[in-house]
């Protein structure tokens, strides 16, 4: 079993501040709080269509993946396999693209950014090493995610929501 409390970074919560326009005009902060969530991805903000610049109150968001034209930033990390359970699927929102394996796809672009560590991406054919540092865009493609190191990575994630890929007409 996984001990979450191993990796402090998200196991004992984020500050989140936030930016807003007074009734003056003036750029002032309208919230700083302590958030809190599940160490293994923890979902910072997020809005399920366009926000409005400079409005105080949080955006509508309903649940982890964002419809088309929402977003969602997290944090998120992998425990390393030798310490953990068996790979298992997370619940996602789109379940008839997912897998038993832990292979998954969303409808969505996302960007991922290496803060530390390192992390697998496999995907059908190919498995890619992530370190600090790296940059990866998720564009809607089958994969999953594996740790085989023997320390937590942690990557900051923005997701896009996309409309899901048109099959191109064959010929005829």
């Amino acid at each position: 079993m996984t001990d979450d409390a191993a990796f402090q970074p998200l196991s004992r919560g984020l500050r989140r501040v936030t930016t807003g326009v007074d009734a003056d005009g003036k750029a002032v902060v309208v919230r700083d709080e302590r958030i809190t969530g599940d160490p293994r991805g923890f979902l910072v903000w997020g809005a399920d269509a366009a926000p409005v610049a400079g409005d105080d109150a949080p955006p509508p968001m309903a649940g982890w993946w964002p419809p088309a034209g929402g977003v969602r930033v997290s944090l998120s990390t992998r425990a390393p396999e030798a310490a953990s359970a068996p790979v298992t699927p997370r619940p996602q929102a789109w379940p008839d693209i997912n897998d038993a394996a832990g292979f998954h796809a969303s409808r969505s672009v996302d960007v991922i950014v290496m803060i530390e560590g390192r992390i697998w991406l496999e995907l059908d054919d190919s498995t890619v090493e992530l370190n600090a540092g790296d940059i990866l865009i998720q564009n809607g493609t089958r994969h999953r995610w594996r740790n085989h190191g023997d320390s937590w990575p942690l990557m900051a994630v923005v997701i896009v929501g996309a409309h899901p890929q048109v099959a191109a007409a064959g010929p005829g």
